[in-house]
């Protein structure tokens, strides 16, 4: 899009006589209806039902079906330069079955599993087999007190518990043949206790005690815990015999794949808009991640079309749409390109994104950025996301408006439902591919859109029926408008984003002074010191985030007059923050009838205070030590993950600290747990043993 013309939609969607917050600037009016008119959930979920006939374990024959698929898609949806790249895959071994069933033999035969009719029945990585032997229930089978008093030897196991420690206890060290295994992926087994789980045996042992190195699995067949059940009650009442074949093999050596493609921006050399979605995952596995790998399709088809028929401009940059083997595949790429990260703007990833929110009661969230990697995608994705969300939702005083009801600014699919879309933006989570990139050895800011809670995920129940092709549509709106903003958005836009990062910095400075002066209430007194200074570093800390979001949009601001808006948002910040500290300390006398404290630091805090860990400039070297890293339990996975990020050499120990415990206490404490200054410094230095990290003075 040419600025004038998005200065244009811009200018449109601020005269819309719409109610505000069912609009966003960066989706204006135009470029709304433009989106609506032409993306289809009914064709994304078209392509979800064909991907939901392939068992898409990563590198198997049906994965590579399965890009077969994309790859003509892409191409056919009118993308430029697609194409279907093989990559390297260290340390994977690429499964495939073509065949398995299980069987009762006696008392009476009965068929158990097979893989033709359910695939997930054979478990990843299970070996060709074919057995006949007695079956001993083992109950969960993950605990030695397990198989007291039961010879499991030359026997087939029936286990509930996860496969790969029933595989070490009952296979490895007690010499059974297999497993017949009634994991689930749910909380309790009743809640689904018809669903087959998606699992996997280990492939071979590492690092067990009493095991040999490199001695093979051998296989499980996956069963519903209802079948389960009624297993054990035969067992219990006499012998059962069962028989197991199976049919598999590892494609040596194991590769992965991706497929890519572009629409193509009017100025080249400008960085990359990236849309990511996964394709591996288990049979039919159509929300996860079909939905997104559908939605993928349908976004580069509509926009083809809508620029193909001038509805709207060619973007100014590049879009790729990358459909990946989730995780490995950018981060092989990366590996192998180094200097890739440069040459991208943001990525913006779906997962899970078709699901029916009925079901479940399942919320589509997107995902915030790190502290560590602050920037004006968060205000950007926000703003889009919560239009499109309360364009659909009916509220009570909409009755006495004169707009469209039930929804003001409807998005529905036709053989889609007519549920309301529930929608948020949340502190960063992991989990999915945005995660590949936001690493500080990447540093592409990155977010998701990904539902949760998901009662049927890696599991039988990831069917079409539970795919709604409004929820889709609503969802391939918010990307491709956010897309289609970061894709032209340039110094003639940069005074809005600026306004736009700079109202949305102040609205989260005053949560997070909300939630210092809430921890400071709540804290016993004789916490209360400790709690004024984890309060005062929130607010400190908060307000160095917003400053470096608010500095991301100097990127597109050049010398005029944007960038002297952001210089003056940021004095002004400067202001504020004095105003928060002094809201604090009167908070604080009047919770206590004291002034505030001047907390003095520990001699662990001095220690921190005066020692910098640095990362291994070659960032393979880095991956290589953190594989060897024996990092401490305790602490949040994304916790951890921004320790590792903000331990760039330049930060002291107790900096890294302080901005992870205000990024935990801003979350809250059911959110991403506690940080104290021992668990950051236990973290760098289990790194810094592996060889990821040097110890230097400050």
């Amino acid at each position: 899009m040419t600025r004038n013309t998005l200065a244009a939609f811009a200018l449109g969607a601020l005269l819309a006589p719409v109610a505000t917050a069912q609009t966003s600037p960066f989706l204006p009016d135009a470029l709304h209806r433009a989106l609506v008119n032409e993306i289809s959930g009914d064709r994304a979920f078209e392509h979800v039902r064909h991907l939901s006939h392939f068992h898409r374990t990563g590198g198997s024959h049906d994965f590579f079906a399965a890009t077969e698929y994309l790859r003509g898609a892409a191409a056919a949806a009118g993308l430029k330069d697609v194409a279907l790249v093989r990559q390297k895959w260290p340390g994977a071994h690429a499964w495939s079955a073509t065949s398995g069933e299980a069987w009762v033999r006696g008392p009476e035969e009965w068929k158990l599993a097979s893989y033709g009719e359910i695939a997930l029945s054979v478990a990843d990585n299970s070996r060709t087999t074919h057995v006949k032997a007695a079956l001993v229930d083992v109950g969960a089978g993950v605990t030695d007190a397990d198989y007291e008093g039961r010879d499991v030897k030359g026997k087939i196991v029936l286990a509930s518990g996860a496969p790969g420690k029933v595989t070490e206890l009952a296979v490895w060290k007690r010499g059974a043949l297999g497993i017949v295994s009634s994991v689930t992926n749910r909380k309790e087994a009743f809640d689904a206790p018809d669903q087959v789980a998606w699992a996997r045996v280990p492939y071979e042992a590492k690092g067990i005690e009493g095991v040999a190195d490199g001695t093979p699995g051998t296989f499980a067949v996956v069963i519903s815990p209802r079948r389960a059940r009624t297993l054990q009650k035969l067992v219990a009442a006499g012998p059962v015999e069962v028989a197991v074949d199976i049919e598999a093999s590892f494609a040596e050596p194991a590769e992965q794949a991706y497929v890519e493609g572009y629409i193509r921006g009017s100025e080249p050399g400008e960085p990359q808009v990236v849309l990511t979605a996964h394709i591996q995952e288990e049979m039919t596995s159509a929300n996860d991640d079909g939905s997104g790998c559908g939605n993928l399709l349908e976004i580069a088809r509509a926009l083809d079309v809508l620029i193909a028929e001038g509805r709207v401009p060619r973007p100014r940059r590049d879009i790729r749409f990358w459909w990946v083997n989730e995780f490995s595949s950018e981060e092989q790429w990366f590996r192998e390109n180094p200097e890739a990260p440069r040459k991208m703007l943001v990525a913006l990833n779906q997962d899970m994104v078709g699901a029916r929110q009925s079901q479940g009661g399942r919320v589509q969230y997107a995902s915030r950025l790190p502290w560590s990697l602050p920037h004006a995608l968060d205000d950007v994705m926000e703003s889009v996301l919560t239009a499109v969300r309360d364009g659909n939702n009916e509220l009570l005083t909409m009755r006495g408006q004169k707009i469209p009801q039930p929804f003001s600014k409807e998005i529905v699919a036709v053989k889609g439902s007519r549920e309301p879309f529930h929608a948020r933006m949340v502190p960063y989570f992991g989990n999915t591919d945005h995660h590949a990139f936001t690493p500080a050895r990447i540093g592409v800011p990155a977010t998701t859109l990904t539902n949760w809670p998901d009662e049927f995920i890696h599991s039988t129940g990831d069917e079409l029926d539970n795919i709604d092709a409004t929820q889709l549509e609503r969802n391939a709106v918010v990307i491709a408008a956010v897309a289609w903003y970061f894709a032209n958005v340039g110094e003639a836009d940069a005074p809005l984003l600026a306004t736009q990062v700079a109202a949305g910095a102040r609205a989260r400075a005053a949560l997070d002074l909300r939630t210092a002066q809430a921890h400071l209430a709540q804290a016993k007194p004789e916490e209360r010191a400790a709690a004024f200074r984890a309060a005062r570093n929130l607010v400190s800390q908060a307000y160095a985030k917003e400053l470096k979001a608010l500095g991301s949009v100097r990127r597109f601001a050049g010398k005029g007059r944007a960038a002297e808006l952001v210089a003056a948002f940021s004095q002004r910040f400067e202001g504020a923050r004095a105003a928060d500290f002094e809201a604090l300390e009167r908070a604080f006398t009047a919770f206590t009838g004291q002034q505030p404290p001047n907390v003095a630091l520990s001699a662990e805090e001095r220690k921190m205070a005066e020692e910098v860990y640095a990362p291994l400039k070659d960032p393979v070297a880095w991956e290589s030590a953190m594989d060897k890293a024996k990092l401490p339990s305790g602490l949040h996975p994304i916790v951890r993950f921004e320790i590792l990020n903000l331990a760039d050499g330049r930060r002291t120990t107790l900096e890294v600290h302080d901005v992870v415990a205000a990024q935990a206490l801003s979350a809250g404490a059911w959110y991403y747990g506690t940080v104290t200054p021992a668990q950051v410094k236990a973290v760098l230095e289990a790194a810094a043993t592996a060889g990821a990290y040097t110890r230097k003075g400050r």
